[in-house]
Order: structure tokens, then C-alpha cells, then sequence
């Protein structure tokens, strides 16, 4: 069914859960996630305005919650969307704040004011365990800068395309697809790229379409110097570090997905 601007929310709220530090000269030069993610989906809005599913008078309001401090939205019917930001910490570990937002996402269904749940990177690999998947390192190792992933037909359905070019930067994943979720992106070194639930309320990405090249550039160089990642990882993602994504076109699909009831 096609959607148009009348049957979009005319204002979208989000409540980030901030997860993690940018390192200090992503922070510098481009500011914290909070500032990170309302640029991109402010971005994605605007595109949605271009192809008339948003009214022109549409607007973004973005507000974050350190959720390691225990910051959380008090009132869920304030938000359309849910969105978990990206983490250094891994989704596994036996931590009072990793352990109470899992518990967090679990409960959010029994809500019947719960926004929809986006999840980012380790926000991705938080809702698969919440949902009882198995998360863990990979075996491959690191999954480094731009990246083509391959859209399984939902997948294309739901992110309006056959691939999607995007920077990845981590090395734990999501082994399987939890149950009561459908795949909607892989590559040949994570099974699971994104995943929607089966009742249309979640969706998660592996991928960060919050980083264009110059952050993913800082990422790289930063984490080279500090030997996380070797010189023959970091040399071959910098030859691409610069190629085309489509951080907007998946920007705007979160947009879409959060402003339709």
C-alpha cells in the first residue's frame, strides 16, 4: 500500500539511548551521538519530504539518555521511536546497565505506549539478546568500514533497495535470527545485518549509518595507533573508506518506520 505525507506523524520524537563515547576526535569534530544521530535523521527526514511522504512542515526533536547512568524517558508516550546508540562495551557482559537494558527491552511490548525500538550496532546485538539470540565475537574477527550488505527480499521491501552500502566497525555479532523476527540483511562475514520483528514494532541495523567517511576515517586511524586494529586492516579499509553509502536512504527508512503507526 502506498504511504503518503497525510497518514505520516507530523513531528518525530526520539529518545536516544546513549550507550557509549564517541572517541575524542569523533567528539571534537563531530560532536556527541546525540548530535551524531540527529544529523543523519534529520537528513532522513528531509529526503522523506522529498519524496512527499513527510509534510514539508515535518520536524525532528532528539533528545538522549545516558542509559549507563541509568537515564531513561520517563514517559513512553512521549517518544515515536526508540533508538539504542552503538557501544565500546559488548552486549554479553554481566553488567548491572548492560543487564537492566536488556531487561528494559524486554519489557517495552507490555507497554501499550511503547514507541518503536531501533537498535544500532551494539543497540542490534542488546535486542537480540533480549530476544534470546546468541551473541558473541566472531570468529572472523573484525568487520571494518564500508561494506556492502546484501537485502533478503523483506529486506529490500523494507529498506527500498537491493544492497545497502554502509560503514561497519565491530566484532561481536548475532549468530541467529531470534524468533519472532525476520532477516533483512547479511554480508559473508555477519549472517545478521538487520532484522525486523514480525509484528512491525522493531528494527535493527549491524551497520552505523550515523558515520559518513571522515568519522569512520577517525574511527580507523584513532584504533590503529592503539593497536586494535592491525596496519593490513586499516590500510585495506581506508582504500574505501570514501566510497558511496546510503547512510540517508536508510536514515529515512528509520524515519518512515518510526512516524507511521
Amino acid at each position: 500500500m502506498a504511504v503518503m505525507a497525510s497518514q505520516v506523524k507530523n513531528t518525530l520524537r526520539v529518545a536516544l539511548l546513549v550507550c557509549g563515547t564517541p572517541i575524542p576526535p569523533v567528539a571534537e569534530n563531530f560532536g556527541e551521538y546525540p548530535v551524531i544521530f540527529k544529523s543523519l535523521l534529520a537528513a532522513g527526514l528531509d529526503k522523506l519530504k522529498q519524496q512527499g511522504l513527510a509534510e514539508p512542515s515535518s520536524e525532528l526533536t532528539l533528545e538522549g539518555f545516558d542509559v549507563r547512568e541509568d537515564k531513561y524517558p520517563e514517559r513512553l508516550a512521549d517518544w515515536d521511536a526508540i533508538l539504542i546508540s552503538g557501544s565500546a562495551s559488548n552486549a554479553y557482559d554481566d553488567f548491572p546497565w548492560i543487564n537492566k537494558l536488556v531487561r528494559y527491552v524486554q519489557q517495552l511490548p507490555r507497554d501499550k505506549n511503547a514507541p518503536k525500538l531501533v537498535g544500532i550496532c551494539f543497540g542490534h546485538q542488546i535486542i537480540g539478546r533480549a530476544y534470546n539470540a546468541r551473541v558473541s565475537k566472531s570468529e572472523r574477527g573484525w568487520e571494518l568500514g564500508w561494506t556492502s550488505t546484501q537485502l533478503t527480499d523483506p529486506g529490500s521491501k523494507f529498506w527500498q533497495d537491493s544492497i545497502m552500502r554502509i560503514q561497519e566497525l565491530h566484532q561481536d555479532v548475532v549468530h541467529d535470527v531470534p524468533q519472532g523476527f525476520t532477516l533483512l540483511a547479511s554480508t559473508a562475514h555477519t549472517m545478521n545485518q538487520s532484522m525486523i520483528s514480525d509484528d512491525g514494532k522493531i528494527v535493527t541495523l549491524q551497520g552505523h549509518p550515523e558515520f559518513t567517511g571522515p568519522i569512520m576515517k577517525e574511527f580507523i586511524q584513532f584504533r590503529t595507533a592503539n593497536g586494535t586494529f592491525s596496519k593490513e586492516l586499516s590500510d585495506a579499509s581506508m582504500k574505501v573508506v570514501d566510497n558511496p553509502l546510503d547512510n540517508v536512504n536508510a536514515a529515512a527508512r528509520i524515519c518512515l518506520f518510526a512516524l507511521l503507526a
